[in-house]
């Protein structure tokens, strides 16, 4: 009778102690559901979002102690810290990124709106406004004042990009012919007298020639020919939630000076 006894004490003991560890079990799950529950929605929702950045365009978009770098870059990673979205950078060339973009995956900086592209994503407020300008080989007087004026030439450009309505719109109509290749080449070309000019932003230009050091050889010969906004662009009909609260934050009067001492800081490059 002892040893049953025993046995039986054993028995209940062990399933005290199960019952008791499964108790601890439940009271642990639903204490971490609640905090859960309780939790602000941004706290747990704010997954990393993927940025895509091209870096053949010094000195907005480069590479720079071989990481990715450059003032696109630079605007919009201070308004994403501001408004604590977590986010990684991929690198690609531009037409692949727009591309990768459009299909919903990722989020693409430096890119310029037209009637185009609209159709299939959608875009933040201006980050930065460029001026676009021809380039030649000698200095041109008077400057060209309007795109008619490049009617027959050979003009250097990047693939993929856009360089404003109206010049978009007279290449559509064969005023000129185009010619796509990289950015310092276009600039090593002209130099060469084969192309005929690069139309290309300024800011963008000289960094470029002085870094190739054919300041005395390339010349700037237009005025702006085009001032256009420059955003970053998604997915049509998504991440609308955060294109609002980047948009918000860019307007915020504190946030623009702290833009506006970055962007002093690149033109001065």
């Amino acid at each position: 009778m002892s040893f049953i006894n025993v046995t039986q004490q054993k028995s209940i003991k062990y399933a005290t102690t199960k019952m008791r560890i499964q108790l601890q079990l439940i009271i642990v799950n639903v204490f971490i559901g609640l905090t859960v529950l309780v939790m602000p929605f941004n706290l747990y929702a704010a997954a990393p979002i993927n940025i895509i950045a091209y870096t053949d365009y010094p000195p907005y978009l480069f590479y720079e102690n071989n990481q990715p770098s450059g003032l696109y870059l630079k605007i919009v990673e201070l308004t994403l810290k501001a408004i604590n979205q977590p986010y990684v950078v991929t690198t690609l060339p531009f037409k692949r990124g727009l591309s990768q973009a459009e299909s919903g995956d990722g989020i693409m900086i430096g890119v310029l709106q037209n009637d185009e592209r609209k159709q299939t994503l959608d875009f933040s407020d201006p980050i930065y406004q460029e001026k676009i300008s021809v380039f030649f080989n000698y200095k041109k007087t008077p400057l060209i004042q309007d795109i008619s004026e490049l009617d027959g030439l050979l003009i250097g450009t990047l693939l993929g990009w856009s360089y404003g309505g109206k010049f978009d719109y007279a290449k559509l109509n064969n005023r000129f012919v185009t010619r796509n290749d990289e950015l310092e080449k276009n600039f090593k070309l002209v130099f060469k007298d084969r192309l005929d000019a690069v139309i290309h932003t300024n800011l963008s230009s000289f960094y470029i020639i002085n870094k190739l050091g054919l300041e005395s050889n390339v010349f700037i010969g237009s005025i702006p020919l085009d001032l256009v906004n420059i955003r970053i662009a998604v997915r049509k009909g998504t991440y609308k939630d955060l294109i609002k609260k980047f948009n918000s934050k860019l307007n915020e009067q504190e946030h623009k000076n702290k833009l506006a001492v970055l962007i002093d800081r690149y033109k001065s490059l």
